[in-house]
Parts: C-alpha cells; structure tokens; sequence
C-alpha cells in the first residue's frame, strides 16, 4: 500500500512530539554514608538519644561551656532576610537562632543525609519558623541553587578525608559573589591546653575523623581556595574554630570566547 506525503508527515509529526514528552524518573534514593552507619547510627538513628542530645545545658557541658558562643559567632555572620543553607541538622537551639538571624522573609534550608533527623528537626521547627526547609540530600553530591551564606556547624569533624574535600568545594561553590561559608568545627588546642590530651583521646576512640582538623587547615580542602578570603577565629585555647570565607568578586569580565563569534 502507498502512503500519502501528508500520512508520514503526521507520524513523523507523533514520533516528534513523543520523543520530546518528558519521561518519568524516580526519586534518587538518598543512602546513609558508610561512616555514618559505622560510628554514628547509634547517636543518629535513634529518637532517644537525639532527644537526649536536644538539650542546651547538656551541649555546653560537653563543650566546656562554648556551645553557645559558637552558636552567636555563627550568627553574626548572617545578615537578615537573606537566603542561609546548613548542611547537616543540628542539636540544641543552634538552628531556632539561625532562623531568627535569617529572619521572617529570609529563606533557610537544612540539607541532612539521615531521614530520622530531619523527621527530628522537621516537627521541631516547621511551624514556629515558616522560613525554615528541609531537604534530604547528601552534601558530597552537589549543591542546588545558589545562596548567600553557607553554614557548616560542627560537621566537618564527623567526616572521612575526602568527603571533607568534597563537602568544602561544593559549599564554595554554592554561595553567590560576595557570599560567605561559615564554617564552626574543632581545632587543635593550643600546646599548654589541660583538656588537650584528654580530647585527643575521646577523638581517637569515638571521633576518628576529628584529628586531620587538628593537621590541616580548613582552607586547604579548597582546590581554588585563593578565589576566597579567609578569616580564622579560635575559641576556648584553640580547642574550637570559626572560619569564614568570603567569595571574592570578579576583578574582571570573562572574555568572550572565539566560538561565540561563529
């Protein structure tokens, strides 16, 4: 049988019109780490402990009565009504005061990798700050979108080498020109520290990732760490830091390239 020229223009026109339909793809599952499952499921995975972590007094016990300092010294980097991410939940009032620094018509997003947590801090916060959102990712993946400020807060300590190297770069990457990455995390207290031995021990048998904080500089897990400004504060003999750095904005325009001519 001969078809007609406007028969197979009209199936040429259907194969068009369905190659171009969007084809369905499923939710990326988000899996818990490997050293998360080895040394921290126990504290995170269960409503508890969390629960009995949740405590202000409790936290600055544990921190030698700093939790709280550092919690202000990360919020006074933020500026109001701006657009904040946090990469990993928190315990204590630490994200309640991020919210209130970010303010009403700011915009917060929490990114957790374990769903328990953000189940946690979802029934927390969602009604008392609107401004507050959780998404469940995993921050070595990349980052979504661009944002003002980047809050790391004692997170870095938790994670292997090279997945510190990983959630640094994609920090850096996701702030806008003049942003900033706060990060708060341990460091290496000062030689005469009374607790430094007694801290380097609990790392070694509980925290083992914590030491190549004490090493290396936080700044050096930065590929292109001079594209940023670096400010380094330390708080009780050193035991604990706050680093801060500032994208640097564009001394010049990127010239065009030849092929945008062609």
């Amino acid at each position: 049988m001969i078809k007609l020229i406007s028969d197979i223009d009209q199936e040429e026109a259907e194969e068009d019109v369905i190659s171009r339909e969007p084809t369905f793809q499923a939710p990326k599952e988000v899996s818990i780490p490997l050293y998360q499952r080895l040394f921290y499921s126990k504290l995170y995975n269960s409503v508890k402990w969390s629960s009995l972590l949740d405590n202000n007094l409790l936290l600055n016990i544990v921190t030698f009565g700093t939790y709280s300092k550092l919690v202000r010294a990360c919020c006074n980097e933020i500026d109001m009504h701006s657009k904040v991410l946090q990469l990993g939940g928190t315990f204590g009032n630490q994200l309640a005061e991020l919210a209130d620094s970010v303010g009403y018509y700011g915009h917060l997003d929490v990114m957790d990798v374990n769903g328990t947590q953000l189940s946690r801090l979802e029934g927390k916060y969602e009604t008392p700050y609107p401004q507050m959102h959780f998404i469940r990712a995993n921050a070595e993946d990349g980052i979504e979108g661009e944002y003002d400020a980047v809050v790391c807060f004692m997170l870095l300590h938790e994670l292997p080498i090279a997945s510190k190297i990983k959630v640094v770069e994609n920090a850096l990457h996701a702030i806008k020109e003049n942003g900033k990455v706060i990060f708060i995390d341990y460091s290496q207290p000062n030689y005469w520290h009374p607790l430094r031995y007694v801290v380097r021990m609990f790392n070694r048998l509980y925290q083992p990732f914590a030491e190549k904080l004490w090493d290396r500089g936080i700044d050096t897990f930065a590929k292109d760490n001079l594209d940023y400004i670096w400010h380094r504060t330390r708080y009780f003999g050193g035991m604990y830091q706050k680093v801060v750095a500032v994208k640097r904005p564009k001394m010049f325009e990127e010239a065009p390239k030849y092929s945008d001519f062609l």
